[in-house]
């Protein structure tokens, strides 16, 4: 039996697909056991003729059985 936690995360990016993937790359570095996500918010930012995508995303990952190693 496993038990898993969500944390929610905000990142950016040139396309949402960027966004998304440098959250979890992020967060990957200093979590183990990243099982999925779920967007949940796309935003946008214009800066000029600059487009910027801005996610809100929900990590889900696995919490480790034992306390120490």
């Amino acid at each position: 039996m496993s038990v898993e936690k969500s944390i929610d995360l905000t990142a950016t990016g040139p396309s949402v697909e960027e966004a998304v993937a440098e959250a979890v790359h992020r967060a990957s570095l200093t979590l183990r056991g990243v099982t999925g996500f779920e967007v949940e918010r796309i935003d946008g930012i214009v800066d000029g003729a600059e487009i910027t995508y801005k996610v809100l995303l929900r990590l889900t990952f696995t919490i480790k059985e034992q306390v120490h190693e």
